[in-house]
């Protein structure tokens, strides 16, 4: 508690910084508690101010009050320098990861595998039961792809296998949301239209922003020539 009280006394000596901490802080609150992706909480992110400045013309009475007009454009600018020094970074999203312990005889083990592979799931531990012809299969799963994954591991499994997920983890998924072929090589590969490419990180960022009401950039018209009936009209 002492460290913690010397610390605050040396930030209130250091002039404008003192005036302004607590709205820097603020504005750092309210940049990592909606990021700009999905309006989601940050993670592992790291901001550093190296430089502040002070402007000399300005009045000294309007910014002795600590929630007064100038704090608040603190923080407004504050907010934004967060948000487009986040853009200019490459960007991951983190999403929810659950585990699940399977069990399921051998002859339903190619179902589960595929049903895991579809919804991108990981195999992490694999083993016989003994005195059984079962495997013990623990793998994980994300959040987003395990609407229906129970009711399609039953059909695919015959009802073999019944899955219980639990909460495991945070992860970040390593795939760029705003990635553009570049080179020669990736747009004979992939073509020049993005939002032709399949891109997990973008579906997830567009689901969730459509999902809250917010504004998605996509395309609702892909080919707009004029349709018409092969068969005339009597």
């Amino acid at each position: 508690h002492d460290d913690d009280d010397d610390d605050k006394a040396k930030v209130k000596k250091s002039g404008l910084l003192g005036e302004i901490g607590s709205s820097i802080t603020s504005g750092f609150d309210l940049a990592t508690s909606s990021g700009p992706l999905c309006e989601e909480p940050m993670m592992g992110v790291c901001f550093i101010v190296v430089k502040i400045i002070e402007n000399k013309v300005r009045d000294v009475d309007s910014n002795k009050d600590t929630y007064g007009p100038f704090s608040g454009q603190v923080i407004s600018t504050i907010k934004d320098c967060c948000r487009r020094a986040f853009a200019k970074q490459p960007r991951r999203i983190v999403e929810p990861i659950y585990k699940s312990d399977l069990e399921c005889s051998s002859d339903f083990l190619g179902g589960l595998y595929a049903v895991l592979n579809k919804r991108r799931g990981r195999i992490l531990a694999e083993e016989m039961q003994e005195g059984t012809a079962n495997f013990l299969v623990r793998a994980v799963i994300p959040v987003v792809e395990s609407f229906g994954f129970g009711h399609e591991l039953r059909k695919k499994t015959s009802g073999n296998a019944v899955p219980q997920l639990v909460f495991s983890h945070w992860e970040i998924l390593q795939v760029d949301p705003f990635w553009q072929p570049k080179s020669e090589d990736e747009v004979e590969e992939f073509g020049e239209d993005q939002n032709a490419m399949p891109n997990v990180a973008k579906q997830i960022v567009n689901s969730v922003r459509k999902r809250k009401g917010l504004w998605v950039e996509e395309k609702i018209v892909v080919h707009a020539e004029k349709q018409r009936t092969l068969q005339r009209k009597k």
